[in-house]
């Protein structure tokens, strides 16, 4: 059966499932929900994701609706493997749980939404700078006022609409308390990563081999992409800086360069944060599908006029059918 993965590239989920899915080696469908023109809330996919969010993974009748859920998932449909999640008893196998709960804490997408909105708490943000406080609340507002237009038009999903309200309405993005508390509580995390990569790495950082120790094990786990995955994020939101720059943290600044030379990383990771290839293409293509029905019948009328128009002052073509002439 095949699998498909129903993500959207900028997506911080979305790239830690992608990630998952290149580690293991599986053959895959992807299927981009453009989430920025609102296709995650289109009943359509509602009907088959409950949550609207990304990511979703479809496994014949399985379909798996969370990241981590997705990662556990891929270690039973890909046993021979390296697991993601080793057994508690292996070496580092505790650790793989532990660590990735640890990092689960982290609320990304208030990181990410108050890197955006108060700038000055970031240091060479990579975000659009069109992205500030303003557009953020009118994103929030506009996006809150799609889901109540959407759950009076859909009575049968009525109920999944105004919960997915209610999560809309508890996350307070763009409140800037609420953000320097997050990354304070972030960088604490952080530290104790980086104390357990000294542990683990017993001070090499460069010139790594394919026998060298990742975060928990010698092999990939699921530790491994959500630290790959986070340290992403940071550097698109401009906080570096704050977490490893300037030598604050030389393993975790060794490990996230390491990080990036990994083939499934640059697959799932590489351009997700690029504005064009990851937000604005889609965007665009979404548009496209949806107003191809009226491309197409505005060309048909277009050319149907223009024709017309020729034949009354030109005549027909030569090369036109004597049996398809109107006589006058």
């Amino acid at each position: 059966m095949a699998l498909t993965l129903y993500y959207y590239p900028p997506s911080f989920y979305s790239q830690r499932a992608c990630f998952a899915l290149e580690e293991k080696g599986v053959t895959y469908h992807r299927h981009v929900i453009s989430i920025h023109s609102g296709e995650g809330m289109k009943p359509w996919y509602m009907r088959i994701q409950p949550n609207g969010t990304v990511p979703a993974l479809k496994h014949g009748e399985i379909m798996k609706t969370d990241s981590k859920d997705i990662i556990q998932y891929l270690d039973e449909i890909a046993p021979d493997a390296p697991k993601f999640y080793p057994d508690a008893n292996t070496p580092g196998g505790d650790r793989v749980a532990y660590l990735s709960d640890l990092m689960h804490k982290i609320r990304i997408d208030l990181i990410t939404y108050g890197s955006a909105c108060y700038r000055h708490h970031t240091h060479d943000c990579k975000m659009p700078k069109k992205m500030n406080l303003e557009m953020a609340k009118s994103m929030v507002d506009k996006k809150q006022a799609e889901i109540r237009k959407l759950a009076d038009e859909n009575p049968d999903l009525r109920e999944l609409y105004l919960a997915k309200l209610k999560v809309q309405t508890g996350r307070d993005l763009t409140n800037e308390e609420a953000f320097i508390a997050m990354l304070k509580e972030c960088d604490s995390i952080m530290s104790q990563i980086e104390n357990e990569l000294v542990q683990k790495w017993k001070g090499k950082l460069d010139n790594f081999t394919v026998s060298d120790p990742w975060l928990c094990c010698n092999h990939f786990t699921a530790a491994d992409i959500y630290l790959a995955t986070l340290l992403h994020r940071l550097h698109y939101a401009g906080q570096v800086k704050r977490f490893w720059g300037d030598s604050k943290r030389p393993y975790l600044a060794a490990y996230y360069a390491r990080v990036q030379e990994r083939k499934s990383f640059q697959t799932a990771c590489g351009s997700a944060n690029n504005a064009l290839s990851s937000i604005v293409l889609p965007k665009w293509k979404h548009r496209m599908r949806k107003a191809f029905p009226s491309l197409v019948g505005f060309s048909m009328v277009a050319t149907t006029v223009g024709f017309a128009v020729y034949i009354r002052y030109k005549g027909f073509p030569s090369w036109w059918p004597n049996s398809l002439k109107i006589k006058s």
